[in-house]
């Protein structure tokens, strides 16, 4: 009986102890988390306007991306992103900016784009990622704090700090966007963005079904399978809108511009160009703005 009655005292003070110092451990967990990712995220601060008033290419995996038009951009600074890995084999065109704002894609590639020919890797953080990344930590690599954070119209925020915050939502194209902006970049040209998925989650909860494009919806075929077999997981695609629309708002008001170079495709966000006529005669880019300065020449000597 004496034993009994000890060890439900033991038992109760257990759980008691338990349940006043176990979610404060959970709280200082998060907050050790919080603030070695924040620590880690400091280092994008060398990358700040560097490259100010440029023009770059944020690459998409649609399956308008051709291996043709990445060797037309080779000479350009571009950010690219997840599996593109697949077309070095086909192309002159190699990766400038390298990004992954996919956890699970990003603990099971880490290692195979790290080694891979880039400039600068970049790796998008959340708290329950933070287990599946932190062997990679000590890598020459710029992590990111990721948060989710909205505005008073329910859309996603876009991050003016990356050294303290990147806003999370939808796209991996969203984090890309906003690291051109935090560089400096001043022109941003769209390309494999396409914005169309066989199987796709509307803001209802509701799944649509497009059967002509599943397993069809990026560049290569083999692009599920190298990452996962199932091609019927829904893409949230109300949630990329929501961040093309909240880039344009916020590169408007701060004058990038944001073109969409993307052959066909159902983004209709940014004003469209044609890839084809971003080059000169000789193939050498000259951009949107030459371009409307040769327009305007050529109309004025008429």
């Amino acid at each position: 009986m004496i034993n009994y009655i000890k060890t439900l005292i033991n038992n109760t003070i257990s759980i008691i102890v338990w349940t006043t110092i176990g979610p404060f451990k959970r709280k200082l967990k998060t907050l050790f988390i919080n603030l070695r990712v924040r620590f880690l995220s400091t280092r994008i601060r060398e990358l700040k306007n560097i490259h100010k008033g440029e023009s770059c290419f944020v690459i998409g995996n649609g399956p308008s991306l051709t291996v043709s038009d990445l060797n037309m951009i080779k000479s350009k600074i571009s950010f690219s992103s997840n599996r593109i890995s697949l077309l070095l084999d086909k192309t002159e065109w190699r990766p400038f900016y390298y990004t992954f704002a996919d956890s699970i894609i990003a603990s099971k590639l880490f290692n195979e784009v790290y080694k891979m020919e880039k400039e600068k890797m970049f790796v998008v953080i959340k708290n329950k990622s933070y287990k599946l990344l932190k062997k990679h930590f000590n890598k020459e690599c710029n992590f990111l704090r990721a948060c989710y954070d909205y505005d008073k119209n329910g859309l996603p925020k876009f991050s003016k700090d990356l050294s303290k915050k990147i806003i999370h939502h939808g796209t991996v194209t969203y984090s890309n966007i906003q690291l051109a902006v935090y560089m400096g970049f001043k022109e941003i040209y769209l390309i494999g963005v396409d914005h169309n998925y066989g199987v796709i989650k509307t803001k209802n909860g509701s799944i649509e079904y497009n059967e002509m494009l599943i397993g069809k919806d990026y560049f290569d075929e083999k692009y599920y399978k190298s990452i996962e077999e199932n091609k019927e997981i829904p893409v949230n695609l109300y949630e990329m809108t929501e961040a093309y629309l909240s880039a344009k708002k916020h590169c408007d008001d701060i004058g990038v511009k944001i073109y969409n170079a993307t052959r066909g495709g159902k983004l209709d966000v940014f004003p469209r160009v044609n890839f084809d006529e971003l080059f000169n005669k000789n193939g050498e880019f000259v951009g949107i703005q030459r371009m409307c300065e040769e327009e305007i020449n050529i109309h004025n000597a008429l």
